[in-house]
């Protein structure tokens, strides 16, 4: 029994860990969304039509198989079957992320009470007053730094309840800001976890429903013929792989193109995230080091003005 209990808090408490994982550094984040929940969501939801109900478990050893008594449902699995099935690691995802988006307000905050600004912060600041053109990225960042000071709860809900790359700022202008803890934490929570995963979930869950598909086959028939048998063959091929249990094992070693596909995508955006991670790393050293370097500038041109301030001495 406790094993049964240890596997199922780590089952959960991985997908929060992923969750942290994509939301933690400012922009640096892994995707884990794409890399990993979003396939485990389209995996459940092909299972679902293939086994044609949900009686399947999605972790251990017999994971992903149907059962034999399962093929005498004729209908398709429902949308909520499938969503009641995957809520919680999605939730449990969504919660992840929430909880990533905390140093930053915790580093901001610290850094607003010992009255000292956040690197992020002045940058913005520095635009906002400047004048000049700005990009359209940088007139985004400033729109939410003042979208986020000016309607406090409902503002940060709003952004982080749609899936952009604007939120990093969130944290830093809340902590800078002082905004309570719970205030942010809790709109965060309820707009990562209950609203956009929730959202993203329905969005995968109904990509790749039975309808769904049948609808894209049927598209691609009418345009393309080839691009239809390259589909349909790749979704044959996805299909016998998570039913491999029941198939040869000459077909149970063969990768389906789609397989190596994402393998590529997964090593790539990998690759990523340690180039964004390192970059982040030095960009902060090099700051370290300008500021320490313009101190020590100011402690030796300090004794030099004051000398040439001083009255010259009389004879």
């Amino acid at each position: 029994m406790f094993h049964s209990v240890d596997a199922w808090i780590g089952w959960y408490v991985y997908w929060v860990a992923l969750g942290v994982l994509s939301s933690v550094g400012l922009g640096a984040g892994l995707h884990t969304f794409v890399l990993f929940l979003g396939p485990h969501i389209a995996r459940v939801t092909l299972m679902a039509h293939e086994c044609t109900s949900m009686a399947f478990a999605v972790r251990g050893s017999h994971a992903f198989q149907c059962l034999d008594t399962a093929a005498v449902a004729a209908e398709p699995a429902p949308f909520g079957a499938i969503m009641r099935k995957v809520i919680a690691e999605s939730l449990c995802w969504g919660a992840g992320t929430a909880i990533g988006e905390l140093p930053p307000y915790f580093i901001a905050r610290a850094a607003s009470a010992a009255g000292k600004s956040d690197a992020e912060y002045r940058r913005l600041q520095r635009k906002a007053t400047a004048g000049g053109s700005l990009s359209l990225k940088d007139r985004a960042l400033l729109s939410v730094y003042r979208l986020l000071r000016r309607f406090g709860f409902a503002g940060i809900l709003v952004f982080a309840a749609i899936p952009n790359p604007l939120f990093d700022l969130a944290g830093i202008t809340c902590g800078h800001f002082k905004v309570p803890f719970w205030t942010f934490f809790g709109a965060t929570f309820i707009g990562k976890s209950m609203i956009k995963a929730t959202i993203q979930t329905s969005v995968v869950i109904t990509a790749f429903s039975k309808e769904t598909i049948a609808m894209v086959l049927s598209f691609l028939q009418h345009v393309s013929p080839w691009a239809h048998d390259l589909a349909e063959r790749v979704l044959r091929q996805q299909a016998a792989a998570f039913g491999s249990s029941h198939l040869p094992q000459t077909s149970v070693k063969s990768m389906s193109l789609l397989g190596s596909v994402w393998n590529a995508c997964v090593t790539i955006m990998l690759i990523y995230f340690a180039i964004s991670t390192l970059e982040s790393f030095a960009h902060s050293y090099l700051a370290e080091v300008r500021s320490w370097g313009q101190q020590q500038l100011a402690k030796v041109t300090r004794p030099i003005k004051h000398d040439r301030n001083l009255p010259p001495s009389q004879s």
